[in-house]
């Protein structure tokens, strides 16, 4: 479990997030969702430690991340996939190559052992045949698989995406949502999403935080979101979702 307590940040002046408490479970995928500008992606960022916090604290299984020391840290580190908006693949690497990348940086094994596991991930991402290629030499769904394939190349126990669909066709974007859900189940890991995509949270979001201008304004379940009182998710929720079907040429004006 991933524990969210108190956290703010601010940027000068500016405070982009206040006082947040949240909890992400292990075996669930669990959505951040809001407008652009809510401080979503700030939120995972502080999570993952790439911003430190205003005041709070994440704790990673009962450890304090943002109280740990720089080896603490490291360790904890070792331990997080993250599979970014637009892939962060190396170009200048073949396909297998990146996915070998942490193998090769994080640990002490064997080339071939290291190979053997590269491979293994590819197969799990259903990309068997994609070696040798080069991110260039393959389509954004792919390279999305590729991150994932990289992402779980270390075994972690805590996974994050930021806007995974993101530049993603609809039926692409299904096919990286099925993953992903079966990846967190098969795994068990504590994974986070941060998603606009509205077919994505009635897909598989089995624990939903809705961030409204740096609060955090409700959380719930995909059942709960259509039931909620809440006017700003529920104006978020058909605003987005009209738009996905518009961009998509489901709905007709």
């Amino acid at each position: 479990m991933i524990e969210i307590k108190h956290l703010s940040k601010s940027f000068g002046e500016n405070q982009v997030l206040h006082q947040i408490d949240a909890a992400f479970e292990e075996g669930k995928t669990n959505l951040i969702i809001g407008q652009s500008g809510s401080g979503k992606t700030v939120l995972m960022k502080c999570v993952v430690g790439l911003f430190e916090p205003t005041e709070g604290d994440v704790l990673y299984s009962g450890r304090s991340f943002t109280q740990a020391s720089f080896n603490e840290k490291r360790n904890i580190r070792k331990e997080i996939g993250m599979v970014f908006q637009g892939g962060a693949l190396f170009d200048s690497m073949t396909v297998e190559e990146n996915v070998a990348f942490p193998l090769r940086m994080f640990t002490k094994e064997s080339r071939s052992e290291v190979m053997d596991r590269a491979d293994l991930c590819l197969k799990r991402v259903n990309l068997p045949k994609a070696h040798k290629l080069f991110p260039s030499e393959i389509s954004g769904g792919m390279k999305k698989r590729v991150a994932i394939a990289r992402a779980i190349a270390l075994n972690p126990k805590y996974l994050f995406f930021d806007e995974p669909n993101s530049g993603l066709d609809p039926r692409t974007s299904i096919l990286i949502d099925n993953l992903i859900q079966e990846i967190t189940q098969e795994y068990q890991t504590v994974t986070v999403i941060n998603t606009h995509d509205m077919n994505s949270v009635m897909e598989i979001g089995d624990k939903i935080f809705y961030i409204h201008k740096g609060h955090k304004h409700w959380q719930g379940d995909r059942v709960g979101i259509w039931e909620s009182p809440n006017k700003e998710l529920t104006d978020f929720v058909f605003a987005t979702r009209l738009m996905r079907d518009i961009r998509s040429k489901n709905f007709k004006l």
